[in-house]
C-alpha cells in the first residue's frame, strides 16, 4: 500500500480554477526551442530506481513488426509515424489507428507534417496488423483536425474509445513536446471520417495530472480514465463518468486512495499508482474480466503491464510484468523485445486476451532520426504471471509467431536520411536519451494561449 506521506491529495471544489487545485506546473521545454518537436522535452524519470534490463520471467514476447513504412502503409499516403491508440469500429473484426506525429515520407521530417492521423486496419491470419485504407474518406489519410503546425504547435492523441458507435478521442495541444497548452475531446458519429469537438480543458485540470489519459468503459457502463501529466515524471490518477457526462468535467468524479487501501469517489484525488512509476502513454482496457493496463514507464525504461480484476484499488501492489524494455546494448545492438532502445508508447491491440496480448510500441534514435517508427509485439504468458486461470478459449485466432521472428531485423527498415529543410526549421531534435538530459524549466504564464 502507497505510504500515506507520498500520496498528495488534490481537491476538486472548482475544477477549473488553477488556483483551487495546486500551483501551475512547470512545463518541459528544450534549451534550444519552445517548438522543438522532441521527446526529449519531457521530463526525465524519478531517480533511483534500477533500468529494466529483461522481459519478465516466464513471458515469450515476439517483434511481429513495423505497422507503417514502404510497402506496409504507402497505399494510405502515410509510412512514418509513433504512437498507435486503437478502438474496435463496426461490428466485424475491424479497428481504428490513431497515430501521432506523421510524415507521408518514408522517414521523420520528410513530406507533410500530420497529427492526429487514422487508419483502419485488421489482424491477418497470422496475428499481424495490416493496414487497409484511411479512418477519413479518400484514399489516403489526412489529418483528423484541421489546424496549422506553426512554430511547433502539435496535437497528441492520448486515446481513443468507442462507446455505442460514437468514437471519442482525447488529444493534448502542444507547442513543445511536454509544454501542455490545453487538452480537447472530439466526437465522431460516422466511424471516424470526420471529427466535431465536445469540449476543452485547461491543461491545468487535476493540477497538470489530467493531461495525458487512458479510458474504457466498464462492465458497470461507467467510463473510467486513468490520467497523469505529459512530462513523464509523475504519478497516476483514477477518475470515472457516464458516458453521457464524457465532456463536463464538472460531472467527473475522482478516486481517493485511502491509508487502510480502501478508497472513495468524489472531488478529491490520490494517485492510485507511483511508487517506482514516472508514467508515460498509458493503455488501459478490460480484458477477459480483468482490468489491463499497458504503461510505458520512464523510470524503468519498459513498458509495463499491470493486471486486475477491481480498478479501485491501490495499483502499486501489484507487481508489473515488463514485456518490452530498452535493455543494455542500445542501437548498436539487434533490437528486439529485451532490448527495444528509446521506446515509448505501449497500446493495446483489439481482440487481445490475456494468454495472446498484442501492443504497439514506438521507438525513435533521436540522434539521427534513422529510425521513428510504431512496431507490434505479441506477449503470452501475461495470464500465467497474474495467476490467472482461464478455461475459455482465446478470443480470437492467431498463428504463434515463430521463434525466428523475435529481433528479425527484416522487419525494421533503417536508412539514415536529412530531414528536409521546411521540417528542420520547424522541429529542433533532441530526442528522448538513454541519460537524463539537462532542461531548461519554463512555466507557462497565466493566461497563455498557443
Amino acid at each position: 500500500m502507497k505510504k500515506p506521506s507520498l500520496i498528495a491529495a488534490l481537491t476538486l471544489s472548482s475544477v477549473f480554477t488553477a488556483a483551487v487545485l495546486v500551483p501551475t506546473l512547470a512545463s518541459a521545454q528544450s534549451s534550444l526551442s519552445s517548438s522543438s518537436l522532441s521527446s526529449s522535452s519531457l521530463q526525465p524519470g524519478k531517480p533511483g530506481t534500477p533500468k529494466t534490463r529483461e522481459i519478465s520471467d516466464g513471458l515469450v514476447v515476439n517483434l511481429i513488426g513495423d505497422i507503417l513504412g514502404p510497402g506496409i502503409s504507402d497505399h494510405v499516403g502515410v509510412m512514418t509515424g509513433d504512437l498507435g491508440t486503437m478502438t474496435s469500429i463496426g461490428e466485424g473484426e475491424e479497428f481504428a489507428i490513431i497515430f501521432g506525429d506523421s510524415w507521408r515520407g518514408a522517414n521523420f521530417g520528410q513530406g507533410e507534417w500530420m497529427s492526429p492521423v487514422g487508419v483502419v486496419a485488421e489482424l491477418d491470419a497470422e496475428g499481424r496488423i495490416v493496414i487497409k485504407r484511411p479512418l477519413n474518406e479518400g484514399d489516403h489519410v489526412e489529418q483528423l483536425v484541421e489546424y496549422s503546425h506553426h512554430d511547433g504547435l502539435t496535437l497528441i492523441p492520448s486515446d481513443i474509445i468507442n462507446l455505442d458507435g460514437t468514437l471519442y478521442m482525447q488529444g493534448m495541444w502542444n507547442k513543445g513536446i511536454g509544454n501542455v497548452r490545453s487538452t480537447q475531446i472530439w466526437r465522431s458519429t460516422d466511424q471516424g471520417q470526420t471529427w466535431q469537438s465536445v469540449s476543452r480543458n485547461s491543461a491545468n485540470y487535476l493540477g497538470g495530472k489530467g493531461q495525458l489519459i487512458t479510458w474504457e468503459q466498464g462492465p458497470d457502463g461507467y467510463v473510467y480514465m486513468m490520467s497523469t501529466s505529459f512530462q513523464r515524471k509523475n504519478d497516476v490518477y483514477l477518475a470515472r463518468f457516464l458516458p453521457e457526462d464524457i465532456g463536463d468535467h464538472t460531472s467527473w468524479e475522482h478516486y481517493q486512495l485511502n491509508q487502510d487501501g480502501t478508497g472513495t469517489w468524489g472531488n478529491t484525488a490520490t494517485p492510485i499508482l507511483g511508487e517506482q512509476v514516472s508514467a508515460g502513454e498509458m493503455s488501459l482496457r478490460y480484458i477477459d474480466g480483468h482490468w489491463v493496463l499497458a504503461m510505458f514507464n520512464a523510470e524503468t525504461w519498459a513498458i509495463e503491464v499491470r493486471v486486475s480484476e477491481e480498478i479501485q484499488r491501490d495499483w502499486n501492489e501489484i507487481e508489473p510484468a515488463s514485456v518490452v524494455v530498452a535493455g543494455a546494448g542500445g542501437w548498436g545492438a539487434e533490437q528486439d523485445a529485451g532490448n527495444f532502445t528509446q521506446l515509448y508508447g505501449g497500446y493495446i491491440v483489439p481482440g487481445s486476451t490475456l494468454d495472446n496480448l498484442d501492443i504497439v510500441v514506438s521507438q525513435w534514435n533521436t540522434n539521427n532520426n534513422s529510425r521513428y517508427m510504431s512496431t507490434q509485439f505479441n506477449v503470452k504468458g501475461l495470464d500465467t504471471f497474474f495467476g490467472i486461470e482461464s478455461d475459455a478459449p482465446a478470443a480470437r485466432t492467431m498463428m504463434a509467431p515463430q521463434p525466428e521472428r523475435i529481433g528479425n531485423q527484416s522487419v525494421i527498415q533503417v536508412e539514415e536520411t536529412p530531414v528536409d529543410p521546411t521540417a528542420a526549421d520547424q522541429l529542433q531534435l533532441e530526442g528522448l536519451m538513454e541519460e537524463a538530459t539537462d532542461l531548461s524549466i519554463v512555466p507557462l504564464e497565466d493566461g497563455a494561449r498557443f
